[in-house]
């Protein structure tokens, strides 16, 4: 069992999604307050994102101290208590804290078996909770069963960066599609977008969509609510 995914995003028209190149967005909200208001609005108390993504919300890069105990390779939850969930991948070990959460949400870490022990030690002391989800990278599958079955999250906005966007599309995982198209075209050749499939191109598209609802917002801002049909 896995929550329901929903993957959140705000785009071009043409589905990219660096906004800091966007340097004439038409008038209406910034980008980045427009994406956390349409976020709120969907009630939703767990997001997650991929290694890069969730960088933006570590606190820099400092060396680990050592160890002083060897750390058992379980699951750990720091704090059990926890109604709202920031959920990052981080198969190497390379995201450092110094708190345990972002903006009140408890920090959670999928990590895999290639960690240190000096890392795990890391993350106790930050206070920040993890779940092993692969041998050597993050198994999707395993980490939203674990994302339901351990933390008890019913339903998680996925919300980037492109390529993990596209390997949970991959993996047939996603739900549901909420896009925030702000009218502005990018046009830049191999700028992330939406969901980047890794690898080479698959033969065909990745999955038909059915519009469940659509808004217009100010400044010209189209929301879509698409249900995914694998």
């Amino acid at each position: 069992m896995k929550p329901y995914v929903i993957c959140h995003m705000c785009t071009s028209i043409d589905g990219r999604i660096l906004a800091s190149r966007w340097k004439h967005v038409p008038a209406g909200p910034k980008v980045a307050k427009l994406f956390e208001t349409t976020a709120a609005r969907l009630g939703i108390g767990a997001w997650l994102v991929g290694t890069t993504t969730m960088k933006e919300f570590a606190d820099g890069n400092f060396k680990l101290k050592a160890a002083k105990e060897t750390i058992e390779r379980v699951d750990h939850v720091a704090d059990s208590n926890t109604k709202s969930f920031a959920i990052g991948a981080d198969a190497k070990g390379v995201l450092r804290y110094r708190r345990d959460n972002v903006d009140g949400d408890h920090v959670v870490l999928l990590v895999s078996e290639r960690v240190s022990n000096d890392y795990l030690a890391h993350l106790r002391a930050a206070g920040v909770s993890y779940l092993f989800c692969g041998q050597d990278h993050v198994n999707i599958a395993t980490a939203l069963r674990k994302i339901r079955q351990v933390l008890g999250v019913r339903k998680l906005l996925l919300e980037g960066g492109g390529t993990f966007n596209g390997a949970v599309l991959k993996a047939r995982l996603i739900d549901e599609i909420s896009q925030v198209i702000v009218p502005i075209i990018d046009g830049g050749a191999g700028i992330t977008g939406l969901c980047d499939i890794p690898g080479t191109a698959p033969r065909n598209a990745a999955a038909g969509l059915r519009v469940t609802s659509h808004k217009k917002l100010s400044g010209g801002v189209n929301w879509f609510r698409y249900r995914v049909v694998n």
